[in-house]
């Protein structure tokens, strides 16, 4: 009997142990599968942080294209505004340029000279018979050509424009077709009207 009991004891151990390895195995089953679904969830999270790395290197490179182009603009700018303040002094300096040259060549002396040199062209294309009208419009094309600062900037004195070549004369018009003669009777008709 004692080897009975033992013999039912060791079975019921046994049965003990199984259903606990059983649970064992259970809980390690569970386990297993929540690491499984934890790894999945992992693997995901991950394949997403990378996904976000690559559109944040993707931005950063955005980032960096827009700065240098906002370098470029802002180099473009610099340019426009040097261009900017070099067209402002030229507009400024050019006109005192101009005066302070035309000054320097149209002296008192130099205006007599030129009065002097004027007066001869015109006596002397006088002097060699040409028409007062026209020596006087040829005289005033020397004035011009005799200083050319006055015609290169918009200062051209007026003048009358060169004389035209001279016209032939029309050739007559031809004669009008002379009417029919009239019979007696319209001449007396027309005579009693």
């Amino acid at each position: 009997m004692f080897s009975k009991n033992r013999n039912e004891a060791l079975e019921q151990a046994k049965q003990k142990l199984q259903q606990e390895l059983e649970t064992d195995r259970s809980r390690l089953e569970r386990e297993r599968e929540q690491v499984e679904t934890e790894r999945a969830q992992l693997e995901k999270l991950r394949n997403e942080l990378e996904a976000r790395e690559d559109k944040l290197e993707a931005l950063e490179d955005q980032l960096e294209d827009l700065e240098d182009e906002l370098d470029d603009q802002e180099e473009e700018l610099e340019d426009a505004e040097s261009v900017k303040e070099l067209l402002n002094v030229v507009s400024e300096r050019i006109p005192v340029i101009m005066r302070d040259i035309n000054e320097a060549l149209v002296t008192p002396e130099a205006m007599e000279n030129m009065a002097k040199s004027l007066a001869t062209y015109y006596r002397t294309l006088i002097d060699a018979g040409m028409d007062k009208e026209l020596a006087n419009q040829m005289t005033v094309i020397q004035s011009t050509q005799m200083n050319p600062m006055t015609t290169r900037h918009g200062l051209r004195a007026a003048y009358p424009a060169p004389p035209s070549p001279p016209t032939r004369p029309a050739p007559p018009a031809p004669e009008a077709p002379q009417s029919p003669p009239q019979h007696a009777e319209f001449q007396t008709l027309d005579t009693e009207a």
